[in-house]
């Protein structure tokens, strides 16, 4: 089980996803982990009270960034460029790439895994044009859905079903590929979702990560139960609902 601190990046700042509603996100605070929205501080806090050096960042702004714009064009590029520098982190980052070349760019800086979410990839011809680019240990892919809907912005990624595009990235050998359920993120609602068990119970020979709803230690069994081998966790560590002797002693199981 891979337990992944996640890092939502929006005009420089690390913010408090909730549900999906990226208007309403406001830079974290209240937080058990750090009082700071400064995204190495953050990052820094979760490597030292947690002892997890695997991230996921969302570049908010490139995700939601217009088909002109470049995203070096974004208040968070200089933080991306920055964390990726840091050799005691291991970095996957959805930049919200659309083609090919967004690929290139991401991982020229350095990071570990890119992820391609099925929100901004123009369509599923990018996932392999990828790994044969670049391998498929560098490509991650997120199934994203919004309201139990696939969310996607082109016309060709909302023609595929979910599983198939899961099967077939599998078929790829990508390292992983994550089920984000936007309405479930800060929710703490738990992560379970019908899309998530559809896509875990078909897929067997690459990990399955969860995103959005994770509340505690019990949470993550329930997910090792259903096959499911990761999770992207930011407001259960926030808050404080999951600590690092729970952590310890889950994965030493």
């Amino acid at each position: 089980m891979r337990i992944i601190p996640v890092l939502d990046l929006l005009s420089g700042k690390v913010v408090q996803g909730i549900g999906g509603q990226r208007s309403n996100y406001q830079p974290i605070k209240d937080s058990v982990i750090t009082d700071s929205s400064d995204p190495i501080t953050v990052m820094e806090a979760f490597y030292r009270q947690l002892k997890l050096d695997l991230f996921y960042i969302a570049d908010l702004d490139s995700i939601q960034r217009k088909d002109t714009d470049s995203i070096k064009d974004h208040p968070n590029y200089p933080h991306v460029v920055e964390i990726v520098k840091n050799p005691q982190f291991k970095v996957m980052i959805d930049c919200g790439c659309q083609t090919i070349d967004d690929i290139t760019h991401v991982l020229s800086l350095g990071v570990d895994h890119v992820v391609l979410g099925t929100e901004t990839i123009d369509s599923p011809i990018v996932l392999d044009q990828a790994v044969q680019a670049f391998g498929a240990e560098k490509i991650i892919l997120s199934v994203d859905f919004q309201d139990g809907k696939l969310l996607a912005n082109s016309e060709r990624m909302k023609e595929i079903s979910p599983t198939k595009l899961a099967k077939h990235a599998e078929t790829l050998g990508i390292k992983a590929i994550i089920v984000l359920e936007l309405q479930k993120v800060g929710s703490q609602s738990g992560p379970l979702n019908q899309h998530l068990i559809d896509i875990a119970s078909q897929i067997k020979a690459i990990p399955v990560y969860a995103g959005g709803g994770v509340r505690s230690i019990q949470d993550l069994a329930i997910l090792k139960e259903n096959n499911i081998e990761g999770a992207l966790i930011a407001t259960a560590f926030h808050k404080g609902t999951m600590k690092k002797e729970e952590i310890e002693e889950f994965l030493s199981k």
